[in-house]
């Protein structure tokens, strides 16, 4: 069922409707916060609190020039993110968080590890925008005009920053190529 359809009969009182949203993308927010912060606990708390606000505000919820209910709950979860670094006592700025290596699990999938590791020590010197966009675009399927409505820039200016750092993976990576490919 469309989001829209679901969202409308949830403000009409039909709770089971938020159910179902929720079903349908809490995994990804989950995913989304997880790779924000690179802590289990950390990311369940937000991901909670991220669904919490997205319930108080649904009444509020309206579908603008093509909007989707999917690019407006992953702007919550943005903004989440950034709160909670904001509360943070240690001042941390998000862009200076280093992610851990990839999970050995995920490793085991792909033939040469080498490569994978290549692959992601380069991804870690983009820029936190250019990885961001690229997250958003491959791990998490989004179109380019809900990375722009999540992230407040033209759907130009993403889809310019995605080639630019795909170039720039391509020209120092070559087998980059093929990795993106087979999670597209």
């Amino acid at each position: 069922m469309e989001d829209i359809v679901l969202v409308n009969a949830y403000k009409q009182g039909d709770t089971s409707s938020f159910s179902e949203l929720y079903e349908k993308y809490v995994d990804d927010i989950y995913r989304f916060v997880f790779r924000k912060t690179w802590d289990t606990n950390t990311s369940e708390d937000l991901t909670s609190e991220i669904w919490i606000k997205i319930c108080s505000s649904i009444q509020k919820y309206q579908e603008q020039s093509g909007a989707t209910f999917k690019s407006w709950i992953y702007r919550i979860a943005h903004n989440s993110v950034i709160d909670h670094y904001r509360k943070q006592k240690e001042h941390l700025d998000i862009d200076e968080v280093e992610p851990p290596s990839i999970s050995p699990d995920f490793a085991k999938s792909v033939d040469d590890s080498t490569t994978l590791k290549k692959v992601t020590d380069y991804l870690h010197t983009l820029s936190s925008r250019e990885q961001e966009i690229v997250f958003l675009r491959v791990w998490d399927d989004l179109d380019y005009k809900e990375i722009s409505e999540i992230l407040w820039i033209s759907v130009d200016n993403c889809k310019k920053i995605y080639s630019r750092s795909i170039k720039k993976v391509q020209a120092n990576v070559a087998t980059m190529l093929l990795f993106i490919l087979l999670f597209l």
